[in-house]
Order: structure tokens, then C-alpha cells, then sequence
């Protein structure tokens, strides 16, 4: 049998009892048959090692920060008590996630506003809210736990839409969403 190495309580095989060296690894080196200190205790979705996130100050970060573009709108329409009309229509990009709605809306008269999301042909209603005139004219609401995925095929938007419930009068609003990039 050959000469082993000394055990070190460290580092040992479990299956020999022999005492193995430490490996030099570095960020993006694969985690398999490594035998390495715990200073690169993460690794990817790949199965690779990566060095632990930290801020400017040397922080560690807990967290994954999500990176993402905002797309936002205002607009005005005229009232109308017959049918929904866009106030503000923004165009989203085919199978992108989107998260974080933000609104204000706005009108003189009671009216109906909604969050929908248009995949191609198919009308989705996310959020419905009735905003009713006598000082309360405009309202800001904010979704931040709603999350969807733009459609696979078409055009694809999400639109602030209102309707005046009884005396028309003109909407305005503003729609804002991140896209994840």
C-alpha cells in the first residue's frame, strides 16, 4: 500500500481517511472534484464558482438586485360614459417579464379606470378602480407584488384605460411598469 498523506480534520476523503491537499481555484472554476477553502462559498446556475456580491463599501449583498428598464406614460382623453378608452398604452416587448405597476388617475367626474394587459387579441383586466368625484379627483396606486410575462406572439401592451360613469369628462393618467432585463 502507498505512503499517505497525514490527516488534517480540514480536509480528509471519507472514504480513504487520506489527508487531501487544498486546490487553487478561482471565480468561474468549475466546483466539481475541487478541494478548496470556503472563500468562494457561491456558485452560479452553471455550477461554477463565483466570488460572494459586495457593494462599494465591501458590504455583502443578500439579495439579488433585479435589473430592469422602466417604461412609463401620461396621457388625456376625452370622456365617454359608453366605453373604455386609453388614456396611456405602452408597448412591451414579446415574452419580457414586467413587474412593479405604478398609476395615477385622474378626472372632474366619477369614472372607472383599469390596468390591462393586451396579449395580441386577448384583453387581461389586472387592476380596476372607480374614481368618484366631490374633492377626491385623482389617485395614485401602486402594485409591487404583481409580476406577468408579455405574450409570445402579436403585439403586446399594457394600457390605463378609463370610462366616466355618468357626465363625461376628459381622463388622465399616468402608467409606468419595469421590464426585466
Amino acid at each position: 500500500m502507498a505512503d499517505l498523506r497525514t490527516s488534517f480534520p480540514v480536509l480528509e476523503d471519507v472514504s480513504t481517511q487520506a489527508g487531501l491537499p487544498l486546490h487553487k481555484v478561482a471565480e468561474g472554476d468549475a466546483a466539481a472534484s475541487k478541494n478548496a477553502l470556503a472563500a468562494l462559498v457561491a456558485k452560479d446556475a452553471s455550477d461554477n464558482l463565483i466570488y460572494l456580491n459586495v457593494d462599494a463599501a465591501g458590504n455583502l449583498l443578500v439579495s439579488d438586485s433585479k435589473d430592469y428598464t422602466s417604461l412609463g406614460d401620461t396621457g388625456s382623453v376625452a370622456g365617454n360614459t359608453s366605453s373604455f378608452q386609453d388614456v396611456v398604452t405602452l408597448t412591451l416587448v414579446v415574452e419580457k417579464v414586467y413587474e412593479n405597476i405604478n398609476f395615477i388617475a385622474g378626472c372632474f367626474r366619477d369614472a372607472i379606470y383599469q390596468i390591462v394587459q393586451v396579449d395580441d387579441t386577448t384583453t387581461t383586466i389586472i387592476a380596476e378602480g372607480i374614481l368618484v368625484g366631490s374633492g377626491a379627483f385623482s389617485f395614485a396606486q401602486e402594485l409591487p407584488g404583481l409580476t406577468f410575462t408579455a405574450g409570445a406572439t402579436g403585439v403586446q401592451t399594457l394600457k390605463l384605460q378609463a370610462k366616466n360613469l355618468t357626465v363625461e369628462s376628459n381622463c388622465r393618467g399616468t402608467l409606468t411598469v419595469n421590464e426585466l432585463i
